[in-house]
């Protein structure tokens, strides 16, 4: 039976051989602080749904405290009324959580804003790497937070944690050199470009819509802008307040106003691939997406619903070929295929090669390789 320790050793050797942890007073932090102090003994659940108690099943408890995992600690708020099985907080993929903490670039004396403390492992971190006073973190969730300041406790560490909605900062702890989240926004937030000195950096992970997220890292200008690159594809829970609200498909017996035949392959199977998702969700503004089975059991069928829920398109096999219906003002599939088609043209890029602006007013703009490169402004 491994230890605790060893194990823990084990996990920080694995993220410095892989190249994921990098900066030396990073990893030393890393080492100082313990994951399995942030899982709490009962409740927690893998991301396949298995349960993990630490009396029932030590030793399955410790292999989910240090694998290179996401860890689910709450499901619909904590709210069992709500039963729709939807992670609410988590304690994050360490090597996840050591990617972002890299990006952010910290130095001695740098002050930290979190966003989201979760279980608390990331603040202790932050915590372990810059000094307990150096670090704020913020958590929406009183319970949430509560059993992180119980967690931080065991594990000897005291940065300021505060309840509150992360979306407003934490003005009285401003300026910050960083500004870190661990939830997914679609609108950065002006008061972390506001709390954040010239020069510093926002570190978040940013999304167009629901499935595509990137890591971005934002640098502050003097005129109250933001701008960065993208830093590869990851996936994290959304800030509270910009939740999306359900996908409405539109009804299996909806009637479209247009059909048209596609021939050629499968044209469902690139929206389903991250690079192209995300080259598309940039593109085409204010709708959502998923999979359902098509009718009569014959594959599947991709449906399409604008925000406003006025327009529709879904595309379904048809024989040896497919079928696109739209209905609404918008002509949503003839949209996602013209910005399919624009990607094909610039090249196919990577996500890593767009990158985001925000301005003065609040205006996204996504852009490629270079801020005044190609680009694509954001509802």
């Amino acid at each position: 039976m491994l230890s605790a320790a060893r194990r823990h050793r084990a996990l920080i050797d694995s993220l410095t051989a892989s190249g994921a942890l990098t900066d030396r007073r990073l990893a030393a932090a890393f080492r100082a602080v313990p994951r399995h102090y942030f899982v709490p003994l009962h409740g927690a659940v893998t991301t396949s749904g298995s349960p993990l108690d630490a009396d029932r099943a030590p030793e399955r408890w410790l292999d989910a405290a240090y694998a290179d995992e996401p860890i689910v600690v709450q499901i619909d708020d904590g709210d069992p009324e709500r039963a729709e099985g939807v992670p609410t907080s988590s304690c994050s993929a360490p090597g996840i959580v050591a990617r972002m903490l890299e990006a952010a670039r910290l130095r001695d004396g740098h002050r930290v804003l979190e966003v989201g403390t979760g279980t608390g492992w990331n603040a202790a971190l932050l915590a372990a790497r810059l000094g307990d006073d150096r670090v704020v973190s913020v958590e929406i969730d009183p319970e949430v937070l509560e059993r992180a300041r119980a967690a931080l406790v065991r594990a000897g560490r005291t940065p300021r944690t505060v309840r509150g909605d992360g979306e407003f900062g934490y003005p009285e702890g401003a300026p910050y050199d960083r500004v870190i989240a661990t939830c997914a926004a679609t609108r950065v937030p002006r008061a972390w470009i506001r709390q954040t000195v010239e020069g510093g950096l926002v570190v978040l992970p940013w999304t167009a819509m629901e499935g595509a997220g990137v890591l971005a890292r934002l640098t502050v200008h003097g005129d109250g802008s933001a701008s960065g690159p993208f830093l590869g594809g990851l996936g994290f829970m959304p800030l509270r307040s910009q939740r999306p609200g359900p996908a409405a498909a539109p009804p299996l017996e909806a009637e479209p106003d247009e059909t048209r035949l596609l021939h050629g392959s499968d044209p469902i199977a690139p929206l389903t691939r991250f690079p192209t998702a995300f080259a598309v969700t940039v593109a085409v503004s204010g709708w959502r997406m998923g999979l359902r089975p098509a009718p009569g059991g014959t594959g599947r069928q991709l449906w399409l619903a604008s925000s406003d829920g006025e327009s529709w398109a879904r595309v379904l096999p048809a024989g040896t070929a497919w079928r696109a219906e739209q209905a609404g003002p918008r002509s949503l599939w003839d949209e996602v295929e013209d910005a399919r088609e624009e990607w094909r043209t610039l090249g196919e890029p990577a996500p890593e090669r767009y990158g985001l602006t925000v301005a003065p007013d609040g205006r996204h703009r996504v852009w490629l390789d270079i801020p005044d490169g190609p680009g694509w402004e954001q509802e």
